[in-house]
């Protein structure tokens, strides 16, 4: 719909810049234009300016720069046409509208939100009774504190009375249908409360109006979560939960997250350390995405570190890349394998869930290393596979420029390969020093080279296909040994300080802890660490040649495996 220039003009002039904003910062009048600390950005010394004459605000510290319609949008979340909607609302005006609104359609939206809200201080109301004790002892085991279920407006749904609570505050059947807080029975025609003794999360919109629920159940009720249908004012393609307190958390410069559910979200926030949403139960849509770079240029995509969690992210890739931008992407962070956020803040505190945001990867990162793990890249046609593959995501990206980038980067990527295959075609074998032999058996061969690989990275871009092309068996091992490799190949002068700190974030510690423990430094006759670069050469050369052969390394001392 448009709006006349004319009217947006009367209404720039009608509702006073300062008034607007003053209720929101605290002004200091400077002769023409108003002084304040900017909402926009944390300072301690006033560098946001207010000219009312002129109708817009600027800050010299972060650059935000605007009108009253930019200001709305900015600090509220609304759309064009709800921030104009919003300054009428001040002004006294009604807007003109180019085609006349279903007046039905109006008034049910309106009921449906206030029944929305009524229904959400029931809830709340509901959680201090004696019958919302076990949804309270539920809240309070997940750690949450009191201040924490006011901000997030938690409750508890009994298994009656919400009915009868809003037809005494005048609300009708239909209306409560509509707003989907009621049901009809498809047996008996009979109507009911919808959820019925579960934890309620109200969701909220980006003017944090209750526009639906989310619901856990106590006990063992199915579904275990329960979402409201899509009606008047809910649809969940266009919304992502906790909106209203992550934007307030961005205004402290906190990173945002993109978490799988509400309880993550609550407990990131609680955090202190992160702010946090997340889309209601399914993977991210495109209006979500477009709804997160309102909020972030740089959102951090969180998923358990299982398979379901390995495809989420690569579900989310394919999501992200056809709508990149400049300036506008996203990280992916992997969590260990069976912890959501909240399970790693209860067991790790802040610090440990600040490091695996610290780990997130570029989406170019994200991409190659999903894509790779799929492969057998010891195998020529399975890496032209890969390649394929790779070059077939870049080209779903709809920016030319951006599109452009990321091939550049990816054929870079896919020519170091080759580089790395001819240069070790050209070496014609590898020499054969003779060394004293450890004790250990076929696994710890296969445990010493990746030892060495970790301790001298620089090793690793002259063999990157004779390393792909040994296989131990031992499925943590390899996964060390491909994640080092593919690092490598992304950064080749990482030294192994920096190697370790970008293999931490992988979820590979206890394959690592091994490789560094005691036991393996008492096979080896060497220390990998101590070792110069041309001893730790010789070794690594010796160790290929024996595990890629059937000659006899290792003795039988100790627990070797054969």
């Amino acid at each position: 719909m448009s709006v006349p220039p004319e009217f947006l003009e009367d209404l720039r002039q009608r509702v006073p810049l300062s008034d607007l904003i003053g209720k929101r910062v605290k002004l200091t009048r400077k002769g023409r234009r108003y002084s304040g600390l900017c909402p926009f950005h944390s300072e301690k010394t006033p560098s946001f300016s207010v000219v009312d004459d002129q109708g817009f605000y600027h800050c010299f510290g972060c650059g935000a720069h605007g009108d009253a319609i930019s200001f709305l949008r900015e600090t509220d979340g609304l759309d064009f046409m709800e921030a104009v909607e919003r300054l009428a609302g001040m002004a006294g005006l009604t807007v003109p509208r180019s085609a006349p609104e279903d007046p039905q359609r109006t008034r049910q939206r309106k009921a449906a939100l206030d029944i929305l809200e009524e229904t959400a201080r029931f809830f709340q109301a509901a959680l201090q009774r004696d019958d919302g004790a076990g949804a309270a002892r539920y809240i309070a085991g997940r750690g949450l504190g009191e201040g924490t279920v006011a901000t997030y407006r938690l409750g508890y749904a009994p298994r009656a009375g919400l009915r009868a609570a809003l037809s005494a505050r005048g609300f009708s059947d239909d209306d409560m249908l509509a707003a989907g807080v009621i049901r009809r029975s498809e047996r008996d025609g009979q109507l009911f409360d919808y959820f019925r003794d579960r934890v309620m999360f109200p969701i909220e919109d980006r003017q944090g109006r209750v526009i639906a629920f989310g619901a856990r159940a106590l006990g063992d009720a199915q579904p275990k979560y329960l979402n409201s249908g899509e009606g008047p004012t809910f649809s969940k393609k266009n919304v992502l939960y906790g909106w209203v307190q992550a934007r307030e958390g961005l205004r402290r410069k906190l990173p945002l997250v993109v978490a799988e559910g509400y309880m993550d979200v609550i407990a990131i926030q609680q955090s202190g350390v992160a702010t946090a949403v997340a889309p209601l139960g399914t993977a991210l849509t495109e209006e979500q995405i477009a709804h997160l770079w309102k909020l972030h240029d740089e959102p951090v995509l969180c998923f358990d570190g299982d398979a379901a969690g390995q495809r989420a992210q690569l579900r989310a890739l394919e999501r992200l890349l056809p709508v990149l931008q400049p300036g506008r992407s996203a990280r992916l962070a992997l969590l260990p394998e069976g912890q959501d956020p909240d399970d790693l803040l209860r067991s790790e505190g802040a610090e440990g869930f600040l490091k695996i945001l610290s780990t997130a990867r570029s989406l170019i990162d994200s991409l190659w290393e999903s894509l790779a793990a799929q492969h057998d890249l010891r195998q020529p046609e399975q890496r032209a596979e890969f390649w394929q593959a790779v070059r077939g995501q870049v080209r779903a990206i709809g920016h030319n420029q951006v599109r452009s980038a990321f091939a550049d980067e990816i054929e870079a990527r896919i020519a170091a390969m080759r580089a790395a295959g001819r240069g070790l075609a050209r070496q014609g074998g590898m020499p054969r020093p003779r060394l004293r032999r450890p004790a250990a058996g076929a696994i710890h061969r296969h445990r010493a080279i990746c030892a060495l690989i970790l301790a001298h990275p620089s090793l690793v871009p002259d063999l990157y296909e004779t390393l792909l092309s040994i296989d131990s068996g031992d499925q943590g091992l390899e996964r060390v040994k491909k994640a080092a490799i593919d690092t490598l190949i992304r950064d080749p002068d990482l030294d192994a300080t920096a190697l370790r700190h970008h293999l931490d974030g992988l979820n590979l510690t206890d394959s690592m802890d091994v490789l560094e423990g005691d036991e393996m430094r008492a096979r080896l006759p060497f220390d990998p660490v101590a070792l110069t670069t041309d001893e730790a050469s010789r070794h690594l050369a010796e160790l290929l040649q024996l595990v890629s052969g059937s000659s006899g390394l290792f003795s039988t001392h100790g627990a070797g495996h054969r």
